[in-house]
């Protein structure tokens, strides 16, 4: 700074020198010892942008604990649909960038200087092609934008920002409007228009109600009780709905009914939902055992599974609460990793905030260092909050016990879990109150089954 004062104006403008070469992370497969070569990063050609394309640089790039799954599962990653070893991934979607060329195309709508903020979750053709993961992200000084980013399903995936924005302030919105999102969520609350409906179990006794008037294009009817498919039938010759007898094996659907049926059954149909899909369980009682289904499927392919006790298949599908129950008890399950501090500092700054909120997380000493950071504003919010670390008991059950107390044994309204295993899916589904609404933020990998309840 001393030799050069004006070297962050220059930085600014993208008058300074161009370098010749670019430095990267190339990620080869899964495992740490893959990302890089020898350690380290590389150096290669400086990119040129073509007469559609933007050369960008990234000014600031967040690490975000997808980027840790994404070294962790490699090809097996759901976003990664490529060999690796040939086209290695560079990770990075949480960026503010500058422009520093743009295309013969491109250069009345874009100048050097010009700063953007990425929204990285990018579609084409219905098919995610996230920024960091399909294509080349922040992990990179330099790279190109494409028409992927510029004109997908979406439209221009580039967000304008102020000239005068920090770097890494605006680096954190992707996080945040990630956070913001799951609470803002709008599910569904009828058979998806023109879409396709598989009816299987047994159905007696079982109603259309509400659903007389939704108009799916097709309903498939695997459905073992005569009465109840003569409904169907009768219903869908009057709405104009073709009805096909059995499914096929191939189809993919955006409602799956289950009527009557049993746990075998649900494990059976569940991964035959389309993405969006929403999966109804109509039963009189409670299952006699956990279904194990893919769970990772419910974040990246944005899946709901709802039910009801009534004969009305219909009634299930009622609005999902997605905001934080105001007065309500809610646990933040992982709340000392950054995206839990952000749900909690949110859950804390609501209008209509929780009364109480427990705060959970593996080790005290990241607890303490929580607690110190929120237990003013949380006082001054008139916020119970009670912090919990795993490593205070002697056992998980104690652990376990000690969060249902908490509740008084009802439950809890909210559970948003940022840790992204089976284990927690499954503790919070026991420990969740009447209507209450688990936030699964956490990714999972995506198998071909997991269990949860």
């Amino acid at each position: 700074m001393a030799d050069n004062p004006n070297i962050l104006e220059e930085y600014r403008q993208v008058t300074e020198p161009r370098p010749e070469e670019n430095r990267l992370w190339p990620l080869f497969g899964a495992g740490f010892e893959n990302l890089g070569v020898n350690g380290g990063p590389i150096d290669a050609p400086m990119p040129t942008p073509g007469p559609d394309e933007l050369l960008v640089r990234h000014d600031a790039v967040g690490i975000c604990f997808s980027d840790i799954k994404v070294i962790r599962t490699g090809e097996k990653h759901p976003r990664i649909y490529r060999k690796m070893r040939e086209q290695p991934v560079v990770l990075g979607h949480e960026v503010s960038l500058t422009i520093v060329e743009a295309g013969a195309s491109l250069k009345d709508q874009y100048k050097p200087g010009d700063r953007f903020i990425v929204q990285a979750d990018i579609y084409i053709g219905g098919k995610s092609y996230a920024y960091g993961y399909e294509i080349q992200g922040g992990f990179s000084r330099y790279s190109v934008v494409d028409q992927r980013v510029l004109n997908s399903d979406g439209g221009n995936y580039l967000i304008p920002i102020k000239p005068e924005d920090g770097y890494a302030e605006v680096a954190l919105c992707e996080p945040w409007a990630c956070v913001e999102a799951s609470y803002t969520v709008e599910y569904r609350t009828h058979w998806l228009e023109g879409g396709t409906v598989w009816l299987i179990g047994n159905g007696a006794g079982i109603q259309l109600g509400k659903a007389v008037d939704w108009r799916p294009q097709t309903v498939v009817l695997d459905v073992t009780d005569a009465e109840s498919a003569a409904q169907v039938r009768r219903w869908a010759n009057a709405a104009g709905v073709e009805v096909k007898n059995g499914d096929d094996g191939t189809m993919r659907y955006d409602d799956i009914v289950v009527l009557q049926g049993d746990a075998d059954l649900c494990e059976r149909v569940f991964g035959r939902l389309a993405n969006g899909g929403i999966f109804n369980l109509v039963e009189s009682a409670p299952l006699p055992r956990a279904v194990s289904v893919d769970i990772g499927r419910m974040h990246y392919d944005h899946l709901l599974v709802v039910g009801t006790d009534e004969p009305d298949l219909s009634v299930a599908y009622t609005p999902v609460r997605t905001q934080l129950k105001p007065g309500g008890v809610t646990w933040v399950l992982g709340a000392a990793g950054p995206m839990g501090q952000m749900h909690f500092l949110r859950a804390l700054s609501m209008p209509d905030k929780p009364r109480k909120i427990i705060a959970s997380n593996l080790h005290t000493t990241r607890m303490k260092a929580v607690q110190q950071q929120f237990d003013r504003q949380a006082r001054d919010a008139g916020v119970e909050v009670i912090y919990m670390s795993r490593d205070e008991y002697p056992d998980d059950k104690s652990f376990f016990d000690r969060k249902r107390i908490e509740t008084s044994q009802r439950g809890y309204d909210d559970v948003v879990i940022m840790a992204p295993t089976i284990e927690a899916i499954e503790q919070a589904s026991g420990l969740t109150a009447d209507e209450g609404v688990i936030n699964v933020f956490a990714g999972l990998a995506r198998v071909r089954k997991q269990k949860s309840t």
